[in-house]
């Protein structure tokens, strides 16, 4: 559990813990910020510092399935067989689009892709909200 802990007067210490309601309003929070998931080509090594996709492909820019439940949100992203422009993709975000915040980038070797041709591309990532 998260324990904070805060002086009293008397030397002692509380403990204050994050409840499991507020683990799942920042769930809920969370989930409502991202809507989209983006696709791209670029091959640097995913860091905390990033901003974006090193490399985006416009026309991957897809809404997002979203379901929640205590404590986890699971994301689903579908690029169809009719979609992208790309041969091989390498890396992909969460984003919450209008703003654009992005929530998250991974890195991978590559998934081999044939524009209009008939495999999709499909990613499915969970998030787990816990205390540390």
């Amino acid at each position: 559990p998260v324990r904070t802990r805060r002086r009293c007067k008397n030397g002692g210490g509380e403990f204050m813990t994050l409840l499991l309601e507020g683990l799942n309003r920042i769930r809920d929070l969370v989930s409502a910020d991202i809507d989209k998931g983006q696709l791209g080509t670029g091959t640097s090594i995913s860091t905390e510092d990033d901003t974006s996709l090193q490399t985006a492909d416009a026309v991957t820019n897809l809404t997002v399935t979203k379901t929640t439940a205590s404590k986890q949100i699971n994301f689903g992203y579908t690029l169809p067989s009719t979609g992208g422009t790309n041969t091989t993709y390498t890396e992909f975000e969460l984003r919450k689009d209008a703003t654009p915040v992005n929530y998250d980038r991974i890195g991978f070797t590559g998934i081999s892709f044939t524009p209009n041709g008939t495999e999709e591309i499909t990613i499915t990532k969970r998030y787990f909200i816990r205390r540390v």
